[in-house]
């Protein structure tokens, strides 16, 4: 269960704070409607998938102790993650259709991939985070490395879904509701940053 819960706190961490990926989503709803834009949630499993892959199999040709050092800095990372999750929740101001930039041309999901392949974050993310986590798990069963995954993709892909749905047929949601879940994940993130730290110092030690 714990590499379980660490990818679904991910997941709607990713899912619910603005970024890149929610600009181009709200784009897209605006232009073609929430119902066309409900696809297009699943872009991260063509842009993060191969980017996951890939590092899984060089870390884990690595030896275990730098494993353990990347959790300790993807520890560090995650309580930044929360610091700027802070600074997220004092923006109380609704996004309008002039804040979001216009695509002229039509938006397609390879497009949407090519511009998660060039979000610096994505492999932040995954090389001092996800896949540490992943061979962690890995180590005591490969179900419980996969888990992580599953949990992660498995929050945020519905959280997006339901993320399209609502501005699309209600509009965006209000600020206080929009503070109150920031403030739950910034919670989440410092528990889990602090936690992987330790982890990782122990395993080292």
């Amino acid at each position: 269960m714990y590499f379980l819960t660490q990818g679904i706190v991910f997941g709607l961490y990713a899912a619910v704070l603005p970024g890149p990926m929610q600009a181009f989503l709200l784009s897209q709803i605006i232009r073609s409607g929430w119902k066309r834009t409900l696809p297009l949630a699943l872009i991260p499993l063509g842009s993060d998938g191969p980017v996951m892959l890939s590092l899984f199999f060089l870390l884990s040709q690595l030896p275990l102790w730098f494993t353990h050092g990347l959790r300790i800095i993807g520890g560090f990372y995650i309580l930044y993650l929360a610091w700027d999750a802070y600074k997220t929740t004092k923006r109380t101001d609704e996004i309008s259709i002039s804040d979001v930039p216009q695509i002229r041309q039509r938006v397609t999901f390879l497009k949407g991939i090519t511009m998660n392949f060039l979000n610096p974050n994505v492999y932040i993310f995954w090389a001092t985070i996800g896949v540490p986590t992943i061979l962690t798990g890995w180590q005591i069963s490969p179900l419980r490395g996969i888990s992580f995954a599953l949990g992660f993709y498995g929050t945020m892909i519905p959280a997006t879904m339901v993320w399209i749905t609502l501005f699309g047929t209600i509009g965006y949601l209000k600020p206080a509701i929009k503070i109150t879940i920031g403030r739950l994940i910034i919670i989440l993130l410092i528990i889990v940053g602090f936690s992987m730290m330790i982890t990782g110092i122990k395993a080292i030690i």
